[in-house]
């Protein structure tokens, strides 16, 4: 079965059996061998194996949107976080520099203890365990477990959305980091995110007795302000060109089958994201889509083309004398880093689907601002 069959059954299974239960259920964390209450397409909706708007079509075939709205807001979310970086790619930038001057904290017992699950609190253990096991955390839990690092823990938050990027299968680096960020009080300016036994308690499916957190404290601040600036799209031209998928827009070309460039092939960051210490869970995923697209372009290009490397690049780009280059929209992250860097020498554009051009830009302020556009989406593109 291909990855993109199974997504589709997921998405079928939870349509069809419990997403009219999704708002009132969706909070509870039942445990890694009960998901039920969630969609568990995030992973697919990352590298869209599957895209939002195939989620939400599926969605409103089967109910009211009065019926579905949480569900569909959930799905926005991924849209407008990151739409909001996308406006602010130094927040990206801090993160990663921020990073670097903490390499040397990782070798603290505290955090070392946190990432192994050896820490005195029960359900944080737990958590970190069960991340570094199935690359999934449910959502309530993430937030706990972000609260307890940064406020009872006292690490980082940088760390912390560092070791969940590295483990999610869905890690996405809007979303995660973003997260983090309104955990710690960073997003909405002094308003943070405080994790609390009886809510724990009362949505996880295991009791934990004795939780000590830290359950009274200040959000975490920051001087920097953050300025918003205007998101290039490019325009294309595919004379001597060569197209580059990706497995972070995997679906790409299954909308666009028709023979548009002269040359077609499979970018394969693992080799970018192996250098970032990711983990093996989540490589071995990505390998696995990427051997899906190859077998894609193979049956509707009959290209085999995959490259790796900035040299893979240059090498083709010299042999088969192209001269654009052409990829599925990357938005901020450590893949699009790593090509931006080639800018310089190659001539790359990236193609941005009307989805992400039109809901993107909606992207100013807080949620709030960006729900009240959703009725404008799903107008346009229902």
């Amino acid at each position: 079965m291909s990855m993109r069959t199974e997504a589709f059954e997921h998405l079928n299974n939870f349509s069809e059996n419990y997403l009219s239960k999704y708002s009132s259920d969706r909070n509870f964390d039942f445990g890694k061998d009960n998901r039920t209450n969630t969609s568990c397409l995030s992973k697919y909706l990352t590298h869209r194996v599957i895209d939002e708007l195939e989620v939400i079509k599926s969605a409103h075939s089967k109910y009211s949107y009065l019926t579905i709205e949480k569900f569909i807001q959930e799905v926005f979310w991924r849209t407008y976080w990151k739409g909001w970086l996308e406006l602010r790619p130094r927040v990206w930038k801090a993160y990663r520099e921020d990073l670097v001057k903490l390499e040397e904290y990782k070798k603290n017992i505290n955090y070392q203890n946190s990432i192994n699950a050896k820490t005195t609190v029960e359900c944080f253990n737990d958590w970190a365990q069960e991340l570094k096991e199935t690359g999934y955390l449910h959502n309530h839990a993430r937030m706990w477990f972000a609260s307890i690092w940064i406020f009872t823990l006292k690490l980082p938050w940088q760390l912390g959305a560092d070791f969940f990027l590295k483990h999610l299968l869905d890690g996405d680096a809007a979303s995660n980091t973003l997260s983090w960020r309104w955990v710690a009080g960073l997003q909405t300016k002094g308003k943070h995110y405080l994790a609390t036994s009886w809510n724990i308690n009362k949505f996880s499916a295991k009791k934990y007795n004795n939780l000590k957190l830290n359950e009274n404290t200040s959000p975490i601040f920051e001087s920097e302000n953050f300025t918003q600036v205007p998101i290039h799209f490019d325009n294309l031209v595919n004379e001597n060109s060569l197209f580059l998928i990706h497995n972070l827009d995997s679906c790409y070309l299954l909308k666009h089958k028709q023979k548009t460039f002269n040359n077609y092939g499979l970018f394969d960051f693992n080799d970018v994201l192996d250098k970032e210490n990711y983990s093996k869970n989540v490589l071995d995923f990505k390998a696995k889509i990427n051997l899906e697209i190859l077998e894609q372009i193979k049956s509707d290009f009959g290209a085999n083309m995959i490259l790796k490397n900035s040299d893979d690049l240059f090498k083709v780009i010299k042999e088969k004398k192209i001269e654009h280059v052409i990829m599925p929209y990357l938005t901020c992250g450590y893949e699009n880093d790593f090509i931006s860097q080639l800018k310089d020498k190659v001539k790359i554009c990236y193609l941005a689907r009307d989805y992400d051009q039109f809901c993107f830009p909606f992207s100013t302020k807080g949620f709030f601002g960006f729900k009240d556009q959703i009725h404008k989406i799903l107008t346009k593109f229902l």
